[in-house]
């Protein structure tokens, strides 16, 4: 689910032919909404918002039947009491696997940076990246990368708070390749480089912040970021005369 989508049995990929078009979107529907105790209403809703009554019941019924010979399981997907659910003891999926993970405990910040780092190797992508547009597509894909990208900048943070510059420079770095207009990242890289010495660094990346929100958001910098700049280029001019004094005695 997470990149583009693809079904398969054991290392074998399933091919899905374009006449079970429906019941591969009611499985990533099923997915979606959370794959326990999915209110039948809701699917419909999602898949056949132009039917109504007992023909959408029926729609759902037939893709449910033809889900079942597609996932080779009859008892893989069920439905009680107008709720639908999918089996966990017979289906692995990624996105299940990231949120197990998001939920793990954790311990002091190297496990935390393990944990990103698991979490990384599953996010192969944004929620079916490469599918449909509809609106419960796109909320499942903003909510898992703000999960991802709220565990990168708690990790980042405990190691700020280790001190560790460079562990959190890097996470940092990685939650701004899932979003690059992310702000309050670039000021952590900034204050990364700062406290590194890196000046040079820190202000290139207040400029590709700055490049990016102008660019496709028509906004500059807030003022929390435009003080950081402002404070990375005082003491970089400082360290820099600091420098010639020190070469010319």
């Amino acid at each position: 689910m997470l990149g583009r989508f693809c079904l398969t049995k054991g290392d074998t990929p399933i091919a899905i032919p374009p006449r079970l078009r429906k019941p591969r979107d009611l499985l990533q529907a099923l997915i979606a909404f959370g794959g326990t105790e999915v209110n039948a209403g809701v699917l419909i809703d999602a898949l056949w918002p132009d039917s109504e009554g007992d023909a959408a019941y029926h729609a759902l019924e037939s893709a449910l039947y033809r889900l079942r010979q597609l996932l080779g399981a009859r008892d893989a997907v069920r439905m009680e009491g107008g709720k639908v659910s999918l089996n966990r003891d017979q289906l692995w999926v990624d996105m299940w696997e990231f949120e197990e993970e998001l939920q793990r405990p954790h311990d002091p910040e190297a496990n935390r940076i393990e944990s990103i780092g698991r979490l990384r190797r599953l996010y192969q992508g944004h929620f079916l990246q490469h599918e449909t547009e509809k609106s419960w597509v796109l909320k499942a894909r903003q909510d898992l990368r703000d999960h991802l990208l709220r565990a990168i900048r708690d990790a980042a943070r405990a190691c700020e708070h280790a001190r560790r510059w460079e562990d959190a420079a890097n996470l940092y770095r990685s939650g701004l390749e899932l979003d690059s207009l992310n702000e309050g990242l670039y000021r952590g890289l900034m204050l990364c480089h700062h406290e590194l010495g890196d000046h040079g660094e820190a202000l290139q990346a207040y400029r590709r912040c700055r490049e990016l929100l102008t660019r496709f958001l028509g906004i500059p910098p807030n003022a929390k970021t435009q003080a950081l700049y402002h404070s990375v280029r005082e003491r970089a001019a400082y360290a820099t005369a600091e420098s010639a004094v020190s070469a010319s005695t």
